[in-house]
């Protein structure tokens, strides 16, 4: 079976370079990644425009990068205009709030930042009730040197052991900010594969699973602006 993949968490501000090499890579889509932080009009003007040229899917993105009380709100505002909603963790509290809402599709960098890994039984078990992926990011472990490396090892390895124990579904993401930190899906399946996931859990995990994601996102946003509302949880 033919895998297509894709990687959900691109911040670099080059969109042509980026999705350039992203098609050289072999990707069948890339999220460009803006922050909550940024000018969020301008930002989906440079997406349509890239959009016309690409040949890859290009999915929109927002990186919610803020106070813990904020979270929600700026989730649930910006739930219409993106396709995908990430948010920045590292925080136990924002981790939480994370997994257990249903505004939001990826905790990113659970564990930056931590001596662990972030998250915990309680955290993977609101992720799969809310549908929420657990990201493992490429980039974290890239600027890693020595024995931070190890570490990051450490963090993501436990990630994987407790996705796989709580049936929750966990992404590999470059989180590349250039062409030189983006990474081609086999490799980004291959880091979940030698930590601990079986093949299959590997490559599903960087093809079918962000596909679903971003077919249900983009169905609810449909929905939405044709007028229907939608309940979420929290």
């Amino acid at each position: 079976m033919e895998h297509r993949f894709f990687d959900l968490n691109v911040k670099s501000k080059d969109f042509e370079e980026i999705t350039k090499r992203a098609e050289k890579l072999g990707l069948a889509g890339i999220c460009l990644v803006a922050s909550s932080k940024e000018n969020l009009e301008e930002y989906r003007k440079k997406i349509e425009e890239i959009k016309k040229i690409a040949k890859l899917e290009i999915i929109k993105g927002i990186l919610i990068d803020e106070d813990k009380e904020k979270i929600v709100k700026i989730a649930k505002k910006n739930r219409r205009d993106f396709e995908l909603i990430l948010v920045k963790g590292g925080n136990y509290e924002i981790n939480r709030i994370a997994c257990s809402s249903r505004y939001v599709d990826i905790l990113s960098t659970p564990g930056a930042g931590r001596k662990d890994c972030g998250i915990d039984h309680i955290c993977c078990k609101d992720a799969k009730e809310n549908e929420v992926l657990i990201e493992l990011n490429f980039r974290e472990l890239l600027k890693a040197k020595g024995i931070d490396r190890v570490r990051e090892l450490h963090k993501m390895k436990e990630i994987v052991r407790l996705c796989k124990r709580f049936n929750t579904n966990f992404i590999v993401n470059s989180g590349a900010e250039n062409i030189y930190e983006l990474r081609g899906g086999r490799e980004l399946a291959a880091l979940s594969y030698s930590l601990g996931a079986t093949l299959e859990e590997a490559l599903l995990a960087n093809s079918e699973v962000p596909l679903k994601l971003i077919q249900k996102n983009r169905e609810k946003i449909s929905q939405i602006l044709k007028g229907i509302e939608l309940e979420y949880g929290r």
